[in-house]
C-alpha cells in the first residue's frame, strides 16, 4: 500500500465511523420521521465512503457534507474527526483555529518528508508523536 493510499484509508475509515455513529442518532435512526433530505444526505456520506480516490470531486463533496453538519445536524459535530475538515479543506478550514491548521500542516510536512525520502509513514502514529510534543 503506498503512502497517499494509506492517507487516504485514514480518512475513509474515519469517514465510515462518523457515518456509523450518526446513524444511531436522530434524525438517522430509523423512525417515521426521516424524510428525503435526511436520506439523500446519508446516500451521499456513504457515497464518499466509497470513493477510491481522493480528487476534486470527493473534495467537493466532503466540503459540502461537513457544511450541511454545521448548518443542519450540528449535534453531530462532536463525532467528525477534526482530521476530516483538515482533509477536505476549502471552506471546511474556517472551523478550525489557526493553532490546528498549523498543527496539521506539520503533520503534512512530516508525510511529504517521508514520502520524499522514501520512507514508511503512518499517519495516526505521528499525529499522536505530534500531538504529544505540542
Amino acid at each position: 500500500m503506498t503512502h497517499y493510499t494509506q492517507y487516504l484509508k485514514h480518512h475513509v475509515d474515519l469517514l465510515q465511523q462518523f457515518k456509523t455513529a450518526s446513524e444511531k442518532l436522530p434524525p438517522f435512526i430509523q423512525t417515521e420521521e426521516n424524510n428525503e433530505d435526511d436520506a439523500e444526505w446519508l446516500g451521499a456520506l456513504d457515497q464518499l465512503c466509497n470513493m477510491k480516490d481522493h480528487n476534486e470531486e470527493m473534495n467537493g463533496q466532503g466540503q459540502r457534507l461537513v457544511l450541511r453538519v454545521v448548518s443542519t445536524y450540528s449535534h453531530l459535530m462532536p463525532l467528525l474527526s477534526r482530521d476530516l475538515l483538515w482533509f477536505f479543506g476549502g471552506d471546511c478550514l474556517h472551523y478550525m483555529p489557526d493553532e490546528e491548521i498549523d498543527f496539521y500542516q506539520q503533520l503534512d510536512e512530516l508525510r511529504f518528508s517521508a514520502e520524499e525520502a522514501g520512507h514508511s509513514f503512518d499517519y495516526a502514529a505521528a499525529k499522536e508523536h505530534l500531538v504529544k510534543t505540542h
